[in-house]
């Protein structure tokens, strides 16, 4: 036998090796790192290999090599679990359950093994067999059910797990199926009694402690005890009251109220019951609505009134407190009648809508609603309730550093003190309804990013030490700050980069102004010349949308935590840029947020490169920039130093150098420092990036002054009104601009 047939025949034979001392010239020595002990290969004399498959027997010789019977054990690794379910529940445990996996896979008992178990409320976290939360022996038989009982949790929290399952020599499976699983929520607080109607029951309460996914109630006639249970269900975890309807008049009804997580697992409060009212002569209005405009602290009910005899109007209490006070028949109660409960009497017309615009941000306002007739005789009420809140403002003064090593990006940030609009919070230490915990994020791209949640930290600790998982690549980090509600609507307003870069970033995802390392302090109250940390944002204006106009956005700097607009001079950001997306449908560019409706003129999306153009706007006056069209990513971009107002629109674009009057950006300038137009900006498009002159000559054709470089960069000039550092006399001067052979005459006026 050759040598070389040595491994297929091993594979072909496995598992028993046996040495005997027997070595000639024909085999080559083995080496002594793979020399096993304890009846294994060994060193000097001849080579045997042994082996047998079921009651054969497998040999070979070739002068020096043999094969006899032999028996080798196995090391089988455990099998790995397969599934994880949770078969209870409450706000502080979880009970795991799964099928025990055997020695191999599922074959074999397990004899003196031991479970690791490992759970984590951070969808982040590692999972490895050599890291567990506990370890415990185990003697168990392939597809036997077991359990755990996970303590100490948070309510109302997934909390992620894997089961591992090792061998009496520790020898642990594979990873294994992954659980995911969340934790009771806290039954709601306080429930009462806010409405009982003859065919309608509302049950109010406070929310709970870590929130919850929402809340359900359900009415039974016979205590649950079969018979009909009829259910009522909220849309969300900020509601705070429940109708039950389609019940019978004068009848008693049991009622359990429940908290729900987000995978809709219930916790219930005890029994309450009450008897439905018998009815009245006045019935209750119908189809109640509540619409919120929480930036305005504004809401709106609507409803419908039903019929009766002698209606004369609806009666409307209004409290920050659940309503307990009843209104007495034949009493009239005037707008401004407070009740013993504190409510107040806010309206009583004969209407079918109400507009309240008394409430504060997290607190809950409550509503309760009486139909009256000529007689005061008041129907039951219908009551409902409301918690206006805004998320928390985005962090000012954005910065970050990167450590030596390049594997950390260490970001701080200012203390968030207000809401979105700048109000502030109610107390120095914010509650969790208006400020719970900063969250962190990390992209590998700026534009249309995929940020992903890497941590969070306490309101307390305004600064976070990001990993950057590629040592020299660049990594984008954003910060956000949230409430309890953890609303979809949030300030997340700036990102920074690894270079230090920081971005002002729009809600499309594509929008951006991007202000380069050296000016990026401007953003901290050291930087600025308002001494306050600073918030950029960009917001759309989708009322200057239309015709022309394709896209309307403004990127504002305002102050933190006042959401103050300020402004800053050109200079505190130059060398930043912009960057416009515009959308398309059907082939054709469109107005955003105008659906598929086409812009007026037509622009087709091949054209977009010649049709379009953007503009910076400076209240009721637009220069036109241009800018770069890129129809791939479907955005127009510059390089402009100024923040403000940036819009897109359609125009006839000329292949080569070109300027018009408006590309001037005022005729008059007062040169005399106090920051009102006291410069000129000549704008112009410039698509080959041709060199270009600008100079200025007095009425006589004396040269006067050089341009210099203006905001826009690659096609702006700028002009002080000085000549030589020394403000030139009033009166009118001429303007030449020359580029690609072309020239550019007009005239501008010196106030002095």
């Amino acid at each position: 036998m050759k040598t070389s047939a040595l491994p297929l025949l091993a594979l072909l034979i496995a598992p028993v090796l046996r040495a005997e001392p027997r070595l000639s010239s024909g085999v080559e020595e083995i080496p002594r790192n793979l020399i096993a002990s304890g009846g294994g290969l060994s060193s000097g004399g001849g080579l045997i290999l042994d082996a047998s498959i079921g009651e054969s027997v497998v040999s070979a010789s070739a002068a020096t090599l043999k094969m006899t019977p032999g028996l080798m054990p196995l090391i089988a690794q455990p099998g790995s679990v397969t599934s994880i379910t949770a078969v209870s529940k409450a706000t502080g445990t979880l009970e795991l359950a799964w099928s025990s996996p055997g020695l191999d896979g599922f074959l074999g008992d397990v004899v003196a093994g031991f479970y690791r178990i490992d759970s984590s409320s951070d969808p982040l976290h590692v999972f490895d067999p050599t890291v567990f939360l506990t370890e415990f022996a185990t003697n168990t038989t392939p597809g036997a059910p077991q359990s755990y009982v996970l303590t100490g949790l948070l309510p109302n929290t997934t909390y992620y797990s894997r089961i591992y399952l090792s061998d009496s020599r520790k020898a642990v499976s594979e990873t294994s199926a992954p659980s995911a699983e969340s934790s009771l929520a806290r039954v709601p607080n306080a429930p009462v009694f806010s409405a009982v109607n003859p065919t309608s029951v509302s049950i109010s309460w406070t929310l709970p402690a870590d929130g919850a996914g929402g809340f359900l109630l359900d009415a039974s006639s016979t205590n649950f005890l079969g018979g009909t249970v009829v259910s009522s269900r909220t849309a969300n975890g900020v509601a705070v009251t429940l109708t039950v309807s389609g019940l019978q008049p004068a009848t008693t009804y049991f009622f359990n109220l429940a908290s729900l997580n987000w995978q809709s697992d219930v916790n219930f409060t005890s029994v309450l019951s009450t008897c439905t009212a018998p009815g009245t002569g006045v019935p209750p209005i119908e189809s109640l609505a509540m619409t919120a405009d929480n930036l305005n602290r504004l809401v709106t009910l609507t409803w419908v009134n039903p019929l009766f005899d002698n209606p004369a109007g609806v009666t409307i209490l209004v409290s920050t407190n659940p309503i307990s006070a009843t209104l007495v028949g034949g009493t009239p109660y005037p707008a401004g009648t407070v009740l013993g409960d504190g409510s107040v009497v806010k309206s009583i017309a004969p209407a079918s809508s109400y507009l309240e615009a008394s409430l504060t941000l997290d607190v809950t306002g409550y509503f309760s609603l009486y139909s009256r007739d000529a007689t005061n005789a008041y129907s039951l009420a219908v009551t409902t309730s409301i918690v206006l809140d805004l998320p928390p403002m985005a962090p000012a003064g954005l910065r970050g550093a990167l450590s030596s090593s390049g594997t950390s990006y260490f970001l701080n940030w200012a203390d968030v003190a207000s809401n979105l609009d700048g109000a502030g919070f109610r107390q120095t230490a914010p509650n969790g309804w208006e400020l719970c915990r900063y969250d962190v994020y990390r992209a590998t791209g700026i534009a249309a990013a995929n940020w992903v949640w890497i941590g969070s930290t306490t309101v307390d600790a305004p600064f976070f030490a990001a990993d950057v998982p590629v040592p020299g690549a660049v990594f984008y980090y954003r910060v956000v700050s949230r409430d309890a509600f953890d609303g979809a609507l949030a300030d997340a307003a700036m990102a920074i980069d690894t270079l230090d870069g920081l971005w002002v970033l729009h809600p499309d995802g594509i929008t951006r102004f991007q202000i380069p390392s050296p000016m990026a302090g401007v953003v901290r109250a050291a930087g600025n010349p308002h001494g306050m940390p600073l918030l950029l944002r960009a917001e759309d204006r989708p009322q200057d949308v239309g015709g022309r106009v394709i896209k309307s956005v403004r990127f504002n700097p305002v102050a933190s935590p006042s959401n103050r607009a300020v402004t800053l001079p050109s200079d505190a950001t130059s060398g930043s840029r912009v960057a416009l997306r515009y959308e398309t449908a059907g082939g054709l560019v469109v107005p955003n947020g105008l659906g598929t409706a086409a812009v007026d003129p037509a622009v087709s999306a091949a054209a977009a490169p010649d049709s379009l153009a953007a503009y910076y706007v400076n209240g009721p006056n637009a220069a036109k920039v241009f800018g770069h069209v890129d129809p791939s990513a479907q955005e127009v971009s510059l390089q402009s130093n100024l923040l403000g107002g940036y819009q897109i629109r359609s125009v006839a674009r000329d292949t080569s150098f070109s300027m018009d009057t408006g590309g001037v950006s005022n005729r008059a300038l007062t040169p005399n420092g106090d920051g009102l137009n006291d410069t000129v900006v000549f704008t112009f498009d410039n698509p080959k990036d041709s060199a270009f002159t600008g100079k200025l000559y007095d009425l006589r054709g004396r040269f006067v002054s050089e341009m210099r470089p203006g905001p826009v960069g690659g096609s702006s000039l700028l002009w002080d009104g000085k000549a030589g550092g020394v403000v030139v006399p009033r009166g009118v001067y001429m303007y030449q601009i020359q580029a690609e052979g072309r020239t550019f005459n007009g005239t501008v006026v010196v106030i002095r």
